[in-house]
């Protein structure tokens, strides 16, 4: 009670404007992170169940692909949007961010058709949220990319001194293997999904990317804690702080790339998303798996379930 009564005394609390009660005439057009069951998903389920039970919200989810380049999830984004008959927002969740701006990019820069899809006669879109985007890409990128190449260097010394201990046949035939592997249809679609997380990937996003000027876009940013760091997630996220020499992060991306603006290509396209950003969101105490739930009941650990790492509001990620 006492809490209660410094923040009814405090002044800035008249400027809380809370949302009028009743329904909305509203649609959520989701697309979830780089890993992802697409319409099966379960991300936030709870959370947008009692969304639409006391605002009358539906949420659409679009079928992306774990692992899959922005354009084919882009180009699944745009499927989901074609049934939807009400004024709707894009929700995007870490890679999702990015697939959801390029749905919007490729149906304002296509044909008159697919431009009625963003601004129809029953309100389409109207608003954008970006929960943890890593449309800007993420430091674990071109570490990445920078560790491959010293292990391929690596395997290449191995090899070589190996040859004189097996024959040539079996020397063929692990090289094919590997190319076989290599060439694969699985490898090659992760090898895409990848793209968006590197420099280049990035680049060759923003430079392309149109969109529209009079939408507003919420996105929502965390930066971990001890005490809000699951178990599963320690390893990635002190890698990340040491690969970039900064904490300020989620495990997977840093708040000043997760926005709803390029930061690394300075454009036309990108000064108007910057003024379409309702600020740069409030900076939570949480992590980038905040969404998950039922997800990740199979790393939790007894810690996790100690410190409830995993059981942080949810409804902060999509309420009003």
């Amino acid at each position: 009670n006492e809490d209660r009564e410094k923040l009814r005394k405090d002044p800035l609390v008249r400027l809380l404007l809370p949302n009028p009660p009743g329904k909305y005439n509203f649609v959520i057009v989701s697309a979830m992170g780089v890993i992802t069951e697409g319409k099966s998903g379960v991300e936030l389920i709870d959370a947008l169940k009692r969304l639409k039970e006391q605002r009358g919200v539906e949420t659409v989810r679009s079928d992306t692909g774990t692992a899959r380049s922005i354009e084919y999830n882009a180009l699944k984004i745009i499927e989901a949007i074609e049934n939807v008959k009400k004024p709707y927002g894009l929700l995007g969740y870490s890679q999702g961010c990015a697939n959801a701006l390029m749905a919007e990019s490729l149906l304002l820069s296509g044909s008159p058709k697919q431009k009625a899809h963003l601004s129809n006669a029953n309100g389409g879109l109207v608003c954008r949220q970006l929960m943890f985007s890593a449309a800007n890409g993420s430091m674990h990128g071109p570490a990445g990319v920078m560790k491959a190449q010293r292990l391929i260097v690596m395997c290449e010394e191995f090899f070589k001194y190996q040859q004189g201990y097996f024959s040539r046949a079996f020397a063929s035939f692990v090289l094919e293997q590997l190319n076989n592997f290599m060439d694969s249809a699985a490898f090659q679609k992760g090898m895409g999904g990848v793209q968006s997380f590197l420099p280049d990937g990035c680049r060759a996003f923003w430079r392309e990317a149109q969109h529209l000027p009079h939408i507003p876009t919420c996105t929502m940013r965390g930066v971990l804690e001890d005490h809000t760091l699951p178990e599963s997630l320690e390893m990635i996220s002190h890698l990340l702080t040491k690969q970039s020499g900064s904490s300020l992060h989620d495990s997977q991306v840093h708040v000043y790339d997760a926005v709803g603006y390029p930061v690394y290509c300075l454009n036309r396209n990108g000064r108007i998303l910057k003024k379409c950003a309702v600020g740069d969101g409030a900076i939570q105490r949480t992590h980038h798996w905040s969404p998950l739930s039922d997800e990740v009941e199979f790393v939790q650990t007894k810690r996790d379930l100690q410190e409830g790492s995993f059981e942080c509001a949810k409804d902060r990620h999509v309420f009003p």
